[in-house]
């Protein structure tokens, strides 16, 4: 650090490796692909020794760690910087990589006034707003089309370790984002390219493709390269599919010691004119990031069936090699060494550095990193031209700020919570790896705690016993981001909510199949746009264990605050209750035997009206005719925890059923377990259309785990939409999908997302689960 000048600031920029191509770095022949079994490269098993054993030494560091390491980041300054000069839509380091990228690099032909791009695994859209920018500073007046694909951050059975949840660009151009006939996002699909290339139709081919893919390797980083290889093979087959003759490929590697990534450069040595490896500088130095540039395609026509062949077979990589050793030229493997030694150097260098610099008091070299990243800083701006003078045109419907499930105002990182849940170090994530429940519950407590961070670490059991009750219940999940930090909104608060506008001007439209969306089953819900992933994911670790016993979680009595039901219900009614009749609407009449809510309520309602919802049609006259109060409890109708997925036609049927025996100034009462995926929130949003205001009820928090919610809609109005309404209904409860396919969308989630309804149903499902979450917890402590 002392001796760091301003020509090492430059060389911080010239960290890259170019391959010069052979005469004998030619194709092998199609017949030799996947054939011969994985092979190594005893000196590349070297590096990669090498490269772990320094890596090791990070497995026993935490957040204090990860603190340092973004502190004495060289290029920390860069973001700020840039922020001065212009506000492009997403700025992220990914943005800053990839502007870098554009900026050394020749990715958009001079020749070209109609610019077409490709975005791979793409999620949040930073390499999109980057792109934006770096047009708007070109003289020419190119008009830019483009496309991208990631993993669908409204799938539900997504892990959330995997799928990026921040839609704040994602969200606005959604047209422009392609997930696939299944809807996961997931380009490994063998039919993805095909599917791809069906949906862009005469869009395609495209200019340059980017493919920034990547999955969590935290359980097992030494591993990283062979963990990623199946996705970046994906990418690369998806990439050559869709590039047009003379295109640019950039694709986001890691390390080159295995046989699967030999090959592949090999493969785009042959197929490229030009291949380069780049670590930005504004990629964190400590880790294994690099850019793979390929410039100038030779165009799919040359590869003939060479392509498809690789498509079909390369699921066999993980026992095979994609070509045998001996087809690869001493060349080639002599230029793959120096390539990979080059950046295993410069990234043990700065784990060593790191290390050196954490056992020394930060006071000791500040004032010289601060002018180390000052001079980056200014250098990044000069080298890519960044300035005020550059004026954005914004992408379309771009908004700057769209509300997320995160909610993550703070910008925390959710992995990085996964690490301060799992007690923070790489030693103690593997040990978690084998935990029992005691274990688990025991770390899911930290999340049960109100307290300031740094005095997370400090707390023992006895301390967490003596903290007042009302401090537990807001739990720590604000402090994280997870929670919304709303101080006036208090969702058990008795008042009534009109229903929003929006949600009435959508249904006015046509409401009709083409809202119907179908992707592959749901088994799951691992990630919701309806509530935080990671209050999901806390939930799922616990509630889904073998060990769990649903009878000790079921409730015994009415939970639903301590509030009259009844006197709600007639408030505002010039009516007494004996003018009011309740309708219940069951699946089994067995039901009804412990419905403590129903039970209430026939107390004060003395006409009461009990109908198996499959033949209610039939019974029409026999219903009374008085003020209808419909009531509907589906969390009876299965013993789990996690039914939301298992009800959703019945569900659906009985809401159907229930809206066409309704009369003007009915209400309805529906108690639910949860509403996470889209096609249940969907439900509600249509249904709600067709009520005047409503509110929602959590359990207390004494209720049990099995608990969820109860949406009371007073006051229905028969609108000119309600028929179409039915109708759309009977078509989701008649719909057909294909084998291992479903409904997962009822109502588009741009229409779902963006508005009050949204934001409600969002502090309600964080509410809710965490509730449940907190009961689940105690119940199994006690147990234990």
């Amino acid at each position: 650090m002392e001796t760091f000048c301003k020509s090492d600031v430059r060389n911080f920029f010239k960290q890259n490796f170019t391959f010069e191509p052979e005469k004998d770095w030619n194709l092998p022949s199609d017949d030799v692909i996947f054939k011969d079994p994985l092979w190594v490269f005893p000196t590349l098993q070297e590096s990669k020794t090498r490269l772990n054993r320094t890596k090791s030494l990070l497995d026993d560091k935490g957040e204090e760690w990860r603190e340092h390491t973004a502190r004495i980041n060289k290029t920390k300054l860069v973001i700020n910087y840039i922020r001065k000069e212009i506000r492009p839509e997403l700025l992220t380091q990914a943005w800053c990589i990839f502007y870098e990228i554009l900026s050394n690099y020749d990715l958009i032909p001079n020749e070209i006034d109609n610019f077409k791009s490709l975005h791979l695994c793409e999620a949040p859209g930073a390499f999109i707003s980057a792109l934006n920018c770096y047009l708007c500073n070109d003289d020419r007046r190119i008009h830019w089309k483009w496309y991208a694909n990631t993993l669908n951050p409204y799938y539900e059975d997504l892990n959330i370790k995997n799928v990026i949840s921040d839609d704040r660009l994602i969200f606005p151009t959604l047209k422009y984002w392609y997930f696939g006939e299944d809807n996961t996002g997931d380009i490994r699909n063998p039919n993805f390219p095909k599917n791809l290339q069906k949906y862009i139709g005469s869009e395609g081919a495209f200019h340059l493709v980017t493919a920034d893919g990547s999955i969590d390797c935290t359980d097992n980083p030494s591993e990283q390269e062979i963990m990623v290889s199946e996705l970046q093979f994906a990418e690369m087959i998806v990439a050559l599919h869709n590039l047009s003759h003379g295109g640019s490929f950039v694709l986001k590697k890691f390390t080159f010691f295995e046989s699967i990534s030999i090959c592949k450069m090999y493969f785009l040595n042959c197929i490229f004119k030009e291949i380069h490896v780049f670590k930005p500088c504004t990629s964190k130095s400590g880790n294994s990031e690099v850019f793979v540039i390929c410039l100038g395609y030779d165009g799919i026509d040359k590869l003939g069936s060479y392509l498809e062949k690789l498509n079909q077979n390369y699921k066999s990589f993980k026992d095979n090699a994609m070509f045998p050793f001996e087809s690869i030229p001493k060349s080639f493997m002599a230029q793959m060494v120096k390539c990979s030694n080059l950046f295993v150097d410069l990234q043990t260098k700065t784990i060593n550095e790191n290390l050196r610099l954490f056992s020394r008091p930060f006071s000791d070299y500040k004032a010289k990193l601060e002018e180390v990243q000052e001079m980056c800083a200014e250098e990044y701006l000069e080298r890519c031209d960044i300035h005020q003078g550059l004026v954005i045109h914004r992408l379309e419907s771009f908004k700057e700020q769209i509300v997320t499930s995160s909610h993550d105002k703070d910008h925390r990182n959710g992995k990085l919570l996964t690490f301060q849940v799992l007690h923070e170090t790489f030693e103690n994530l593997v040990v978690s790896k084998s935990m029992l429940s005691p274990d688990i519950l025991n770390i899911e407590r930290r999340l049960d705690v109100c307290v300031p961070k740094d005095e997370k670490r400090k707390l023992d059991n006895q301390e967490h016993d003596n903290i007042p009750k009302d401090k537990k219940r807001k739990l720590d999940a604000q402090e994280y981001g997870i929670m919304p930090k709303y101080e006036d909104r208090r969702l058990h608060d008795q008042e009534w909510y009109f229903i929003p506008k929006k949600v009435v001007e959508a249904m006015k439209g046509n409401v009709d199949r083409n809202w119907l969306l179908t992707g592959k089953k749901v088994h799951r819900i691992q990630n919701s746009k309806f509530c935080n992933p990671m209050l999901i994911d806390l939930w799922n670790k616990i509630s889904y264990r073998d060990e769990i016993n649903i009878q000790n979680h079921m409730p015994t009595s009415h939970y639903y605050w301590d509030i009259d039901l009844a006197d709600l219900l007639l408030k505002g009614s010039k009516e007494v209750a004996d003018k009011f009749c309740i309708i219940s609407m069951y699946l089994k009449e067995k039901e009804l035997d412990n419905d403590s809510t129903l039970i209430k309520l026939k107390r004060v309602f003395n006409k009461c009206y009990n109908c198996d919802f499959s033949t209610v049609q039939n019974d029409e006259v026999k219903l009374p005719q008085e003020n209808r109060i419909i009531y509907i409890n589906s969390i009876c109708w299965v013993e789990s925890l996690n039914q939301e997925l298992k009800i959703k036609q019945d569900f659906t049927e009985v809401l159907c059923k229930a809206i066409k025996i309704m009369k003007d100034g009915n209400s309805l009462i529906i108690c639910i377990q949860s509403l996470l995926t889209r096609y249940m929130a969907g439900i509600i949003f249509m249904l709600l259309s067709l009520f005047e205001k409503y509110q929602c009820l959590l359990p207390d928090d004494e209720a049990p785990a099995f608990c969820g919610q109860m949406w009371i809609l007073k006051n229905f109005r028969k609108s000119p939409y309600t028929s179409r309404v039915i109708d759309y209904l009977e078509s989701i409860i008649h719909f057909k999908a294909p084998e291992g396919m479903e409904i997962l969308e009822t109502v588009p989630v741009e229409t779902l997302c963006g508005n009050e309804f949204y934001e409600y149903l969002l502090d309600l499902n964080n509410n809710n689960i965490q509730r449940r979450l907190s009961s689940l917890i105690s119940v199994e402590k006690q147990k234990l």
